[in-house]
């Protein structure tokens, strides 16, 4: 067991106790509230991350940082140049294969090559589609967890505003708490996939900290079965 095993054990546990002590409907509440902020936050990417790209000096220090076309050069540094439209579904699926992208960088590579996502910005190389890809995907998380940040600190408010005007929730009569304790676990499996969403854009900058991750069962489990990066767009 390492750190990020400790680090999750400890979200769960102190998320478990907040629901016992909270009870039922605030931990319900608070559920509701992190799931709203991540609707609402994936609606929002669109508008934050386009003022991020509309920054020609923070876009290029992103582009710099992630380096996609390096994936390509792993197999051949000439592929790096070759037009999309010159790229087999084979060849792409061996550059794919020897890159080992995190998750879920392949799947938008594909996706934007497919669709030829960047051909009205010019962009038409294998390489340079990398580059694109995998700097917006970078963009789009680090916007939905600004936004989700933001956002749940409102519904907080908003929630412990509610709950001191009424003098508390009502409980209920019967095992109030231990629900409460086990919404809170749910509670706390969906916040460390929310804080999970990192691991790509920490995985594009510094590949080697894989290494580390993969010695964390807890840790490789919320990184592979991140259903929250499905939601990220690809451009």
């Amino acid at each position: 067991m390492n750190f990020i095993d400790i680090a999750i054990l400890l979200i769960l546990a102190i998320t478990i106790l907040g629901g016992l002590y909270r009870g039922f409907m605030s931990t319900a509440l608070n559920i509701g509230a992190t799931a709203a902020s991540l609707l609402f936050g994936r609606i929002l990417i669109p508008l934050v991350s386009g003022l991020v790209k509309g920054s020609a000096d923070l876009f290029n220090m992103l582009l710099y940082y992630t380096e996609g076309s390096e994936y390509v050069a792993i197999t051949d540094v000439e592929l790096t140049r070759a037009s999309i439209s010159s790229i087999s579904s084979e060849q792409l699926h061996v550059v794919l294969n020897n890159a080992d992208m995190p998750i879920p960088m392949d799947r938008c590579v594909i996706k934007n090559i497919a669709t030829e996502a960047f051909r009205d910005s010019g962009v038409t190389t294998l390489g340079d589609y990398f580059n694109q890809t995998i700097v917006c995907v970078v963009i789009n998380i680090l916007a939905l967890l600004l936004l989700f940040t933001v956002l749940r600190l409102l519904f907080g408010f908003l929630i412990r505003g509610v709950e001191y005007g009424r003098g508390g929730f009502p409980v209920l009569s019967h095992g109030d708490g231990v629900i409460g304790a086990g919404l809170g676990l749910i509670h706390g499996v969906l916040l460390v996939f929310v804080i999970f969403l990192i691991a790509p854009v920490l995985l594009t900058i510094l590949p080697k900290l894989y290494e580390f991750l993969s010695e964390s069962f807890f840790g490789e489990f919320f990184y592979q079965a991140n259903f929250l990066l499905s939601i990220i767009p690809s451009t």
